[in-house]
């Protein structure tokens, strides 16, 4: 992959330039510091609003409060990937600069994986510092729990962050308009969640990572080795793919 390093360090520099860390880190750590915090006061704010609930709700656990962060991260984390992805590509292949860059001594595998690479480091990073976040706060708001159980939900969230943007990339490379990529990357990721509720079928597929990592924090001892390297395959095969239609265009 001729031209990586460079392509790279452009691609991380653009991270910070576009504003792209501070506002997915923002957001992540939103909701890393709103998920304890909503748990532990939603009967006092239940009470505040004059609302009468007929049943009594719960004292939440440090458990619930880390599987609720990672189930909303997942969700949410879908639409950050392909609204931060979606145009990275092909902004460049309507702006020119795609041109402009693969007419140089680079590789279009190097052009792609440059990409995907840097924008994975601010996802990976952003949902870090949210995790720190949101297991201080859990700890002291709702009680201790265990930090390798939540380390190994993260890693495994991580890994399915990485997919949906590598499947956005993807989609990316086939146009100069970043809508339809957008559209096609969330129909697909839409697509493999509604897949992953099939018996059998759904424990080889990236949407099982999340309820896996889930039934780690709860303690609940579940492996799904499958889903991990049928996840790494597709995250390959998205940017082998992008840059095989990247050599297959003409510019």
């Amino acid at each position: 992959m001729s031209g990586f390093g460079a392509l790279f360090k452009k691609e991380i520099l653009e991270q910070l330039r576009t504003h792209r860390l501070l506002v997915v880190a923002g957001i992540f750590l939103f909701f890393g510091l709103a998920t304890p915090l909503l748990l532990k006061y939603l009967p006092q704010i239940i009470q505040l609003s004059g609302e009468q609930v007929p049943v009594e709700i719960p004292a939440p656990t440090s458990p619930q409060s880390l599987a609720e962060f990672a189930g909303t991260i997942g969700q949410l984390g879908i639409l950050m990937a392909v609204l931060v992805a979606m145009g990275m590509v092909a902004n460049e292949l309507r702006q020119g600069t795609a041109v402009m860059t693969l007419s140089k001594p680079v590789s279009r595998a190097a052009f792609v994986w440059a990409k995907l690479a840097a924008v994975s480091i601010t996802f990976v990073v952003s949902l870090a510092l949210a995790s720190l976040f949101c297991f201080g706060y859990t700890v002291w708001l709702i009680g201790p729990t265990t930090a390798l159980p939540f380390l190994q939900l993260n890693l495994l969230l991580a890994l399915f962050l990485v997919f949906c943007l590598s499947v956005t990339v993807f989609f990316s490379s086939f146009f100069k308009s970043s809508l339809p990529a957008g559209g096609l990357a969330i129909a697909v990721l839409i697509a493999q969640a509604v897949l992953g509720t099939v018996p059998g079928l759904g424990n080889f597929l990236p949407a099982r990572l999340l309820s896996w990592g889930t039934d780690l924090v709860n303690g609940r001892e579940t492996t799904y080795w499958g889903a991990i390297a049928v996840t790494a395959v597709l995250v390959i095969l998205c940017a082998y793919l992008a840059q095989r239609t990247l050599k297959n265009k003409e510019f």
